[in-house]
């Protein structure tokens, strides 16, 4: 199969989160109405097997790991093995409104964009809350403001970094968009290199958003779609498992770009690349 077969390649990884494949899977199914499109699936060495979800998708392709790999290196292995013109990366813990066609609409804001290398969309929790998916880069102020409880005297802060100036509704470049769903241009990705597995959780998206508009590609939101993340993180809580890797991550980001990581992305990049 070749990439002229294929819009958009799907690709999420599968350990142990059983209780939502159902949806995911069969929503994004049902969410690209005139889109060719083709599953990857990683089974990260799971128990049970993913068989039951081979089906679903007209053409889907699965990548069995012997041992059990990280958040990174995984999204990776999809990286490697997509085809299409687009690689849709998504969290496991995930589900989409079939009759909002989210699939079909981020393959048309991609098209309509060729400056972009890579954009993300509304997300909301389950509560119903929105999840704010376009970040600014982290600051001192901003780990105080969202690690230590510091959010209410650092309102102005925390505020700046969830872009809350802006509505959900809105398009707009941004420094970086969560993880848990990048739509990705794959000639942006082939440019820029694959996702640094260095960072064994958190700051791999972070990371890859800058090096995207450190190569002349826009990093966006769309505020045009939605979908929802199930969201349960850990290190939200300062004493864990969890808020110790997103330090140790942290610490990794400082090694590499420093405190004012704006300065290593052109003001007016002398081109803009666009899709070929």
């Amino acid at each position: 199969m070749s990439s002229r077969d294929l819009d958009v390649d799907i690709g999420f990884i599968y350990t142990h989160e059983r209780q939502y494949m159902p949806p995911l899977v069969k929503s994004l199914a049902a969410s690209g109405q005139g889109v060719a499109m083709r599953l990857i699936l990683v089974d990260n060495n799971s128990v049970e097997g993913v068989g039951e979800w081979e089906g679903v998708f007209d053409r889907t392709v699965v990548i069995r790991n012997r041992r059990r790999m990280g958040y990174a290196a995984n999204l990776n292995e999809i990286l490697a093995a997509t085809l299409a013109k687009y690689v849709l990366l998504l969290n496991t813990d995930m589900y989409f409104d079939a009759g909002e066609q989210f699939v079909a609409k981020m393959v048309r804001f991609m098209n309509d964009h060729p400056d972009c290398g890579v954009s993300g969309c509304r997300l909301y929790h389950q509560d119903g809350g929105f999840a704010y998916p376009a970040r600014r880069f982290q600051t001192l102020k901003t780990l105080a403001a969202r690690r230590l409880g510091l959010g209410g005297m650092l309102a102005e802060t925390l505020s700046s970094y969830l872009y809350q100036d802006r509505s959900p509704d809105d398009v707009f470049d941004c420094d970086w968009l969560s993880g848990c769903l990048l739509m990705i241009r794959r000639q942006a990705f082939e440019e820029v290199g694959y996702l640094d597995s260095g960072f064994t959780k958190y700051f791999e998206d972070v990371d890859f958003c800058l090096r995207m508009a450190r190569a002349g590609w826009r990093v966006m939101y769309n505020g045009g779609t939605y979908g929802y993340h199930y969201e349960q993180r850990d290190s939200q809580r300062l004493f864990s498992r969890d808020a110790a890797r997103h330090v140790k991550s942290y610490l990794r980001w400082l090694t590499k770009w420093g405190f004012d990581p704006k300065r290593h992305v052109p003001a007016a990049p002398p081109r803009i690349r666009r899709a070929a």
